[in-house]
């Protein structure tokens, strides 16, 4: 079900290479890859912005602005949105310029409890 739901979230966001579940410590839950995107290296760059990431979330707490649970890396040959769905593990979805980032969003945020469930 994790795959599907990462199918969808890929499928329906115009501009989507590929979607994956990660845990903060690096390792990969599961993974979808839009066709063509096959080799496009999500894990490897998911398993870099782990560690980067569980930084951040300590700097907005050390900063009294609470819980993160949206974060978004925008580079010049692509843009990451990541969803945090627990202490644990976060999602993200890959696309590249042009890419309909709101929809993303949405998706990313509308399928969270459902990505959290199946952990």
């Amino acid at each position: 079900m994790l795959f599907d739901t990462l199918r969808k979230i890929v499928e329906e966001t115009p501009g989507a290479t590929g979607a994956i579940l990660m845990g903060f410590d690096g390792i990969a839950v599961m993974q979808y890859l839009a066709k063509g995107h096959e080799q496009s290296g999500i894990e490897e760059m998911a398993m870099e912005f782990s560690y980067r990431f569980m930084e951040l979330r300590r700097a907005a707490k050390a900063l009294d602005m609470g819980e993160v649970s949206d974060i978004t890396v925008k580079a010049e040959a692509g843009t990451v949105l990541c969803r945090v769905l627990s202490e644990e593990y976060f999602a993200a979805v890959v696309m590249h310029d042009g890419a309909h980032f709101g929809k993303g969003r949405w998706l990313l945020r509308s399928n969270a409890a459902e990505l959290s469930s199946e952990l």
